[in-house]
């Protein structure tokens, strides 16, 4: 693991220290719709619809491995394989973020329904072993750092 993955995983770490499920859950909820109206208006570019593309895998790819922590088997894998097609319209691309996002907040609430340790850990591939609550708040902060490159 790099230094660079080393401090990433100490800033979303911090972000979601002190934090309960319920209060990462409301975080992810308030922020979908700002992300979905800008994907929805961003102009329709190869590379915007490649940004929301990338948040989307990205957002699908970090359940599978919060899924873990429910005794499914970890995916040695990239994000790759969890984006939409890049050929999809802004509008679609924003239902499809919609879609995957209350998803992340369902897994959340099963998390912790199911008593899952938020302390417990799961390997990110550049930020080695992150704890759920980490993974939860990188999930919210990447989607929403990442729709501010989506251009109208």
């Amino acid at each position: 693991m790099s230094i660079i993955g080393r401090l990433i995983r100490f800033v979303l770490e911090r972000g979601a220290r002190g934090k309960s499920y319920a209060e990462l859950t409301e975080r992810l909820a308030r922020e979908q719709e700002s992300v979905a109206q800008r994907m929805a208006q961003a102009a329709d570019t190869p590379r915007n619809r490649a940004v929301a593309a990338h948040i989307i895998g990205i957002e699908r790819w970090g359940q599978r491995r919060l899924r873990t922590l429910l005794g499914e088997p970890l995916l040695h894998d990239e994000y790759d394989g969890y984006r939409p097609s890049g050929e999809l319209a802004p509008a679609a691309l924003a239902e499809e973020f919609r879609a995957t996002r209350q998803a992340t907040v369902a897994l959340a609430q099963e998390l912790a329904a199911a008593g899952a340790d938020l302390n417990a850990t799961v390997l990110h591939n550049d930020a080695g072993p992150m704890r759920a609550g980490g993974w939860l708040n990188y999930l919210n902060m990447h989607a929403s750092m990442e729709a501010k490159r989506l251009r109208q």
